[in-house]
């Protein structure tokens, strides 16, 4: 099959990232990788699709470039999509581990010191055990490598999240736009989604978050029909796609005239998320920049109400969640340290459960001397 490339970043980069990955490996003493996550084989490879249920495997040597084996159907997607010359395929009436194993063994890699990602959710215990019975010999389990070269973000992996930020300033923009007693949170999604979606974002790893009243003090509700009622408070929380990167926000709205407290929990949020901003900076752990926010929460009684990390690493990502919290995350007691190039969004919300919640969020790109914010929208409480 003759096909043009059609690449979203250069083949350097690409071989940039695997010369990272197999330093890593060396560490662990790991001689192939397997790699099994969406985002972490498009990362590596290009390869990218949405039918991310069905099984994928990129095999990584250290000796040679990555081959991947994928279903049939998938093919043409890696054919156009990464720069591997080396994709093997099976058919829905095989085995997938078996053709891996076979595989492995057609490139002469069986004698190797093999590991899995076993922490991916696409490698599901069974898979780990067919594998190993085709290849006869146990694997090793290592886990979070390709999550380690994620971390920092390249100039153009960067520069996708600003592009990403400007989409998702239409949607939030959108979504308020489409907020009036009388309209429903679907109202509000559809505008947010279809502004989105005309302007150039891809399709999502979320759809639109809108929840409303006492749904918003609900965690991970959104948009179910209900209609808006005079003193709702609004949260809207979506993020643009561009190339599969992202650059979340969340703001909220208020039909008419907030209560005191929501009023009230909202101007804590705010000052919550002005201390990360004003404090978040390379150098610093991820632990000490959540005590910027946790501290004010605390103070104004709303610990209780919050009860979560102030944060968490955003990049490339693929349905059902736009988060990377597993590479990093702005959490109590986290030593991790904040390198230039990591990005993070930052919720700050708070529910009176079962009654009312309000949040705000940047998602922000870490600089040596403080950050730079990728959204732009207003973080006035709108009263609508």
């Amino acid at each position: 099959m003759e096909t043009t490339k059609k690449l979203i970043f250069p083949v350097e980069e690409y071989r940039g990232r695997l010369a990272k990955l197999h330093d890593y490996m060396r560490e662990s003493g790991v001689d192939v990788y397997l790699v099994f996550s969406p985002e972490n084989i498009f990362y590596l490879t290009g390869h990218q699709t949405f039918g991310i249920q069905n099984y994928h495997c990129c095999i990584v040597p250290l000796d040679r470039d990555p081959i991947i084996v994928l279903r049939f159907l998938e093919s043409f997607n890696s054919h156009y999509f990464s720069w591997l010359t080396d994709i093997e395929i099976y058919d829905d009436h095989e085995i997938p581990a078996e053709v891996t194993a076979r595989t492995i063994h057609k490139y002469h890699l069986q004698e190797s010191r093999i590991a899995t990602d076993d922490s991916s959710l696409f490698f599901p215990p069974k898979n780990k055990d067919l594998l190993q019975q085709a290849l006869g010999k146990s694997l090793l389990s290592v886990s979070g490598l390709v999550e380690k070269c994620r971390a920092v973000k390249t100039p153009r992996e960067l520069e996708f999240m600003r592009k990403a930020g400007k989409y998702t300033d239409i949607g939030v923009a959108a979504a308020i736009e489409g907020i009036y007693a009388g309209f429903t949170e679907n109202d509000a999604a559809a505008a947010a989604y279809d502004t989105m979606t005309r302007a150039g974002s891809e399709y999502y790893q979320l759809q639109p978050i809108i929840t409303s009243g006492w749904r918003s003090g609900i965690p991970h509700t959104t948009f179910q029909r209900r209609t808006f009622e005079p003193g709702d408070p609004v949260i809207i929380e979506l993020t643009g796609t561009y190339h599969r990167y992202v650059a979340p926000i969340m703001r909220t709205a208020v039909v008419g005239r907030p209560s005191a407290k929501v009023q009230h929990m909202y101007d804590v949020c705010e000052e919550a998320l002005a201390a990360v901003l004003d404090g978040i900076q390379a150098g610093k752990t991820s632990g000490e920049v959540d005590m910027l926010a946790r501290r004010i929460i605390e103070k104004a009684g709303y610990l209780d109400n919050w009860r979560k990390r102030t944060g968490y690493s955003v990049g490339c990502s693929f349905p059902p969640d736009w988060g990377e919290g597993h590479i990093a995350s702005l959490r109590y007691q986290d030593d991790t340290v904040l390198e230039e190039g990591m990005v993070f969004h930052i919720p700050i919300a708070f529910r009176d459960y079962g009654i009312a919640g309000v949040g705000i969020s940047e998602t922000v790109i870490v600089t040596k001397d403080g950050c730079e914010q990728l959204g732009s929208a207003t973080r006035e409480l709108v009263s609508r």
